[in-house]
């Protein structure tokens, strides 16, 4: 088996209104590093292709794709650069000599049409293997002081599918279409967590000594999440895609220690507001320093890493507090206008509403944070802010009360809230505690209630839990949603959401974590054994009858 790679940046642009991305050339200088490196990446072939032109770009994907693989062999594609969908859904690559035509669209002959990418070489080729990196965006709106990867706010997620997906193909991007995917002048914020994990070994989670392309995006996710909370790092593949053997991912002892701060973190042991980590916490790393034999430089510049992220958080944080103190003072209250230049300021520090809402409580507890979702769609009044009980669509076919399900998914008090889903759910079947489904009493679950109980889950886990989250899952590794087992596809899914542990299938809640650090989908959590696929099954097929 051979490895290779074709590593494409585009840092410079001749049409004018294409803004220049100059991490763009760190970004894959980077990558070729880690992938060469005969320790973690290990490939044959890792070769850059900075600032082509769009008939340059074609021909070395041709080349990669259809001249040198083998079936059994690993074909990395990385793009970094700008991104554009027309109106018609086709996705393109912006290239070094991509024009903008006097209506400010796109002159997509000067382009690379991913449509055509895939259907001529990657859907041809010999190589079953195939991963596509994409540090672009289908977004468009620009930060200041940062560089945004764009096109337009849509999504694009069936356009992925339709247009670069394909079996044994796993695709990263680092946004989703609604957002932008940012980049500061060390690079993009993604790709530098994805050189991350495979350069200390960090994004290898079972300790196998090998990282899996899901174990990779995983962890540049979760990373790029602590830093920018409002990115959404997504990953498209179909059943092996998945499980694509990337990277080695050697024992030492700097990456041990890594993975102690990382728990330690994880399990709140380092406080933001003391910049510090608990006494419990400060004496457990201090004996896994010793453990591992490693000096105190070595380890603070291990701690420094790993807690980087949650520190750029805070920074940003304290970033949109100064301006909005500063905003203030020019206009105590804020006009419209002002809300709607604090929400773009807010979006290109990458910050959500729940992020900055403490702020606002603390400076202006009379003055609601803004509802904008978008530029384009201003908040015109202010208005008084909704308590969450007004917000929450909480009704029931049967009578339910959500309220204590909602209490406990606002307070991320994800344990109860697990099994009180059991209970309301039961309940909303006519039955009692400790009394089981059957298997058509899921298939005909009320829609309504359905629909309360996930939009819960998904809202207040910020979309990382919830009915529709895991099925969503479950369908892009080749689940079906009829309410039949597939084994293939159940397997992989038990993989990837958490649900199996050494090739087992978990059988108890001690091995389930209840916190926001557990895989997309690893909550709601339905039993063990046959009990599990009836129950997931079912519900799979109930949340396409309701159209969730």
């Amino acid at each position: 088996m051979a490895k290779y790679a074709l590593l494409i940046g585009i840092s410079e642009y001749q049409s004018k209104p294409l803004k220049p991305l100059p991490g763009v050339v760190k970004d894959i200088e980077a990558m070729q590093r880690v992938l060469q490196d005969s320790k973690t990446g290990g490939f044959d072939e890792v070769k850059l292709l900075p600032n082509p032109d769009s008939d340059a770009m074609r021909s070395e994907i041709e080349q990669l794709f259809m001249e040198k693989c083998q079936t059994d062999d690993i074909v990395l594609l990385y793009f970094s650069g700008h991104g554009y969908r027309d109106e018609d859904g086709n996705l393109f690559f912006v290239s070094h000599n991509t024009q903008i035509n006097p209506q400010g669209g796109l002159r997509i002959g000067t382009a690379v049409d991913a449509k055509f990418i895939h259907e001529r070489y990657m859907g041809r080729s010999k190589s079953k293997r195939q991963v596509l990196i994409l540090d672009c965006c289908f977004s468009g709106a620009f930060a200041s002081g940062m560089s945004a990867k764009e096109a337009v706010v849509v999504s694009i997620k069936n356009e992925i599918e339709a247009q670069l997906g394909g079996e044994g193909r796993a695709v990263l991007t680092s946004s989703t279409a609604a957002q932008v995917s940012f980049e500061d002048a060390g690079g993009g914020v993604y790709t530098r967590y994805l050189v991350e994990g495979i350069e200390k070994g960090a994004a290898d989670s079972d300790n196998d000594g090998v990282i899996t392309i899901d174990e990779l995006h995983e962890y540049a996710k979760r990373k790029a999440q602590e830093s920018k909370p409002a990115m959404k790092p997504e990953i498209y593949a179909v059943q092996e895609g998945y499980k694509i053997r990337l990277a080695n991912a050697p024992l030492s002892s700097e990456l041990g220690y890594r993975k102690e701060v990382e728990e330690c973190v994880k399990n709140g042991a380092f406080s933001v507001e003391n910049n510090s980590f608990s006494n419990l916490g400060r004496k457990h790393l201090n004996r896994k320093q010793t453990d591992f034999k490693l000096n105190l430089e070595e380890a603070a510049k291990i701690e420094e890493e790993v807690l980087q992220p949650i520190r750029e958080f805070q920074q940003s944080l304290q970033e949109y507090e100064e301006t909005l103190a500063e905003a203030l003072e020019d206009e105590p209250v804020l006009s419209d206008g002002a809300w709607e230049i604090l929400k773009r300021y807010q979006q290109s520090l990458k910050l959500r509403d729940e992020d900055v809402a403490p702020i606002h409580d603390r400076l202006i507890p009379e003055q609601p944070i803004s509802t904008i979702d978008t530029p384009q769609q201003p908040t015109l009044t202010p208005e008084p802010q909704q308590t969450v009980s007004d917000e929450d669509d909480i009704t029931s076919e049967k009578g339910i009360d959500y309220n204590k399900l909602r209490d406990l998914l606002k307070t991320g008090n994800w344990k109860e809230a697990d099994y009180e889903t059991y209970l309301v759910m039961i309940q909303a079947v006519g039955k009692k505690e400790n009394d089981y489904f059957e298997r058509d009493e899921l298939l005909n679950f009320p829609c309504t209630d359905l629909r309360t109980i996930d939009r819960l889950w998904v809202k207040y886990s910020n979309g990382r839990f919830g009915f529709t989250v895991q099925k969503q899952i479950y369908i892009s590794i080749g689940g079906k949603d009829d309410g039949e087992y597939y084994e293939q596809a159940w397997e992989l899914f038990g993989d990837r959401v958490g649900w199996k542990v050494d090739n087992n299938w978990i059988d108890s809640l001690n091995n389930i974590k209840f916190d926001t650090s557990a895989p997309e989908g690893h909550l709601p959590f339905w039993g063990a054994g046959e009990w599990l696929v009836l129950f997931f099954s079912s519900v799979v097929s109930r949340i396409e009858t309701c159209k969730l």
